[in-house]
């Protein structure tokens, strides 16, 4: 009689997506990161109403004082009114238009590209004329550039030696920052005389009873503010992908573990499943005082009484 010996039995494993390691990981990162991207959306949307209220009351305030005493007859009063007013911190510009024949004045906090900024508050007004929010790039230095490659078609060698070296200056100092992006809030309001006195009007609003007197635009920039506020909002991004991190390296030291016991008792099962039953569970079940040490213990007692069983079941086997 020929006993034949079964094949050894293979167990195939069906592939998994993601592995319990893997979940465990995002289960404890995910949120973590979901809490740093809502806060980071909440900080940035209170950041730009905080600007915004910031540059109109600001606007409001140099408007009034302007508004007020603000004679657009007096050439010289009004360069120092508005020269004073420029020079006050976050005034980017301050743009006076008066009714009549009266001429215009423009005066910004880079009194040399004045010429340049009122062109494009210009555009800017003439596509959006109610709007608040200007965005521009810094050419200043394409300016000067275009400004010395001029000079030197119109003198060529022959050109002012100081004309020269001021625009070369000027190319160097804004070579720094051309490209940049220059955001200004502006505020624009009319001026009448009315003989209750002087009244403002902003767009939108009704003319009052009185003789116009002059258009005003104010830019504000708040570049400071919004430097404490971006860096506010980098620090808080930082600290919730610290945590992250933190959370992650924990979660994988915890998980680690449990996987690593779990991969054990799978490996075991296994091997007893296609009838290796002799050598026992190389798990220490006395450091795990939790259920999965329940589970080591539960499965050891089973192999054993397998191992038993099929002991008696073979020839020459106890009874």
């Amino acid at each position: 009689m020929t006993i034949t010996t079964p094949a050894p039995l293979r167990v195939t494993r069906p592939e998994r997506r993601l592995s319990l390691r893997t979940k465990a990981l995002l289960i404890s990162v995910l949120p973590i990161l979901g809490l740093g991207v809502l806060l980071a959306a909440l900080l940035t949307a209170q950041r730009r109403a905080e600007v915004g209220t910031i540059s109109r009351s600001l606007s409001a305030s140099v408007a009034s004082v302007l508004a007020s005493t603000l004679d657009v007859t007096d050439l010289t009063q009004v360069n120092v009114q508005l020269r004073a007013a420029v020079a006050s911190p976050s005034v980017a510009f301050i743009d006076v238009q008066p009714a009549g024949e009266a001429p215009r004045y423009f005066f910004s906090d880079e009194p040399q590209t004045d010429w340049l900024l009122r062109a494009q508050l210009d555009a800017f007004l003439q596509a959006q004329p109610s709007g608040t929010h200007l965005e521009v790039p810094d050419t200043r230095a394409q300016a000067y550039r275009a400004a010395q490659a001029a000079l030197e078609d119109t003198w060529g060698v022959g050109a002012p030696q100081s004309v020269t070296e001021h625009l070369q200056e000027a190319v160097a100092r804004l070579s720094a920052t051309e490209g940049q992006t220059q955001v200004y809030e502006v505020t624009q309001l009319d001026v009448y005389d009315t003989p209750a006195g002087r009244v403002l009007r902003l767009p939108g609003e009704a003319a009052p009873a009185g003789q116009p007197l002059f258009h005003l635009a104010i830019g504000v920039t708040l570049g400071s503010l919004n430097t404490a506020l971006h860096r506010q909002l980098l620090l808080v991004l930082l600290a919730c992908a610290v945590t992250a991190m933190i959370a992650a390296l924990v979660a994988y030291w915890a998980v680690r573990r449990v996987v690593g016991v779990i991969l054990a008792i799978t490996e075991a099962a296994q091997q007893a499943s296609l009838g290796q039953l002799d050598g026992p569970i190389q798990i220490r079940p006395g450091g795990r005082p939790d259920e999965l040490g329940d589970l080591i213990s539960a499965i050891e007692r089973l192999r054993v009484s397998l191992h038993l069983a099929l002991s008696r079941l073979r020839p020459g086997g106890r009874p």
